[in-house]
């Protein structure tokens, strides 16, 4: 299982800086996160296979937390604060692209898998 995460967090970094040099140009900048995230998660969950749901939403929920402490501390704003001030399909977005990710990596390996 780890093995799976940190390729999911390692093709997520990756894909968000590739993603957002790629689509700034065509004006969807604002895509760059939650294809990342899906490229990431569908990475994962084809390595993890069975139990990687789980996984990808504490591996989301700790890059939220990361981001909206981050993101809090520079703008010196308590984070409760910012979460109350962003929308909230921001975070309900991320967390469905998570699942959607990890079901679909794997929903493929157990579709390759050898049978037995």
């Amino acid at each position: 299982m780890w093995k799976a995460s940190l390729v999911a967090i390692v093709v997520y970094l990756a894909g968000d800086a590739l993603l957002d040099r790629l689509l700034e140009p065509l004006g969807l900048g604002y895509l760059h996160a939650a294809g990342a995230l899906f490229a990431g998660m569908l990475a994962g969950g084809y390595l993890a296979g069975r139990g990687f749901v789980p996984v990808a939403l504490a591996i989301t929920l700790a890059f939220s937390a990361l981001t909206y402490g981050i993101v809090a501390t520079l703008r010196d704003q308590p984070v409760l604060e910012l979460i109350g001030a962003q929308h909230p399909m921001v975070s309900v977005g991320s967390f469905a692209g998570a699942v959607l990710g990890a079901w679909a990596g794997m929903r493929l390996r157990r579709t390759r898998a050898p049978q037995a």
